[in-house]
């Protein structure tokens, strides 16, 4: 039977394109060795909760801001809730990272020093629930050596930040002596926080019971600007059912309308702090044409059904600076 030849090839002719596929192959080697490598090998920045929540200095707080500050307020100051940082590398940013985290970084000269910026931020409550930097700190640049394959740990140059100048405090309160709050409604209760002291520090103190099952304070009135500007509300609190807090914004056609900011869940035996954009509150309810608002807090809480329930109120701060 004859056979059938799928595919032939004279010798020759195969020779001759096997000889011109190897020369391909040796000429994209030699090209191939002869480039430069670009090493993909990332530096680590490295950084811990505590170094973004214990970096705060008030040393020189009064004396830069002209006020006169007790013990007591100066250590509010300090005492945030830091949960992120955004990551500054030669200006280039490299994103908001929740902490600890451990940050590559790619764009970096051997032997060369890079100017880093670790912005502390945090979680936005209320309304927001957004990520933000904290504004009213200085920006601090450090120059570091990062070096490929190896981390480092912001620990090793701690960051100290200062408040900047222009941020202001027009409602703060630490409970240390007095409370500026008082019953909303005296007919249906009597009850408001009462200074105490409660895990070393000086807190306001309510107790719900049998007898008394919710409050609702309002706060002293206080002023804060009504445009361009950032207004945060910082609250830390111990408390063993939820907290409701809003403010009472009066304008010449709603006075003293309440306006929800957001709810605290019980904090399960914990110190926590929280924060609410007020500003966004304001800017939406300001009175037309007025530069300023004037504002009061209000705070409501209930009882658990089965025991007594505290809430605990260590420091309130209402913070604010000129958007840039």
């Amino acid at each position: 039977m004859k056979r059938t030849t799928l595919y032939s090839c004279p010798n020759h002719s195969c020779m001759k394109k096997r000889n011109y596929l190897f020369g391909i192959l040796i000429a994209m080697l030699i090209a191939f060795t002869g480039c430069d490598h670009t090493d993909f090998t990332p530096a680590y920045i490295y950084v811990t909760y505590e170094d973004i929540n214990n970096c705060v200095d008030v040393s020189n707080f009064n004396e830069t801001h002209g006020l006169t500050f007790d013990e007591d307020q100066l250590s509010a100051l300090t005492k945030h809730n830091f949960t992120h940082c955004n990551i500054y590398v030669n200006n280039k940013n490299l994103g908001c990272w929740q902490v600890p985290c451990k940050v590559p970084v790619l764009d970096i000269t051997e032997g060369d020093s890079v100017s880093l910026v670790v912005l502390p931020s945090f979680r936005m409550t209320g309304m927001d629930n957004t990520v933000v930097g904290y504004p009213f700190i200085n920006i601090l640049r450090q120059k570091v050596l990062l070096k490929r394959g190896e981390t480092y740990n912001v620990s090793e140059n701690p960051l100290s930040y200062i408040y900047s100048p222009y941020a202001s405090f027009p409602f703060f309160e630490t409970f240390a002596n007095t409370s500026p709050f008082s019953p909303t409604d005296t007919a249906n209760s009597r009850l408001t926080f009462t200074p105490t002291t409660l895990d070393g520090r000086t807190v306001g103190e309510i107790v719900l019971n049998g007898t008394n099952q919710s409050f609702d304070v309002t706060s002293s009135s206080f002023v804060v600007p009504a445009l361009n500007y950032y207004v945060f509300l910082e609250v830390t609190y111990k408390t063993e059912n939820n907290l409701e807090i809003g403010a009472k914004i009066s304008t010449a056609y709603r006075p003293n309308e309440v306006h929800q900011l957001g709810g605290i869940y019980a904090s399960k035996g914990e110190w926590k702090t929280i924060y609410f954009n007020l500003g966004t509150t304001i800017q939406n309810n300001y009175y037309t044409g007025a530069n300023t608002s004037t504002i009061n807090l209000v705070l409501t809480g209930t009882a658990n059904p089965s025991s007594d329930t505290h809430y605990y109120i260590d420091d309130i701060k209402v913070v604010c600076i000129p958007r840039a």
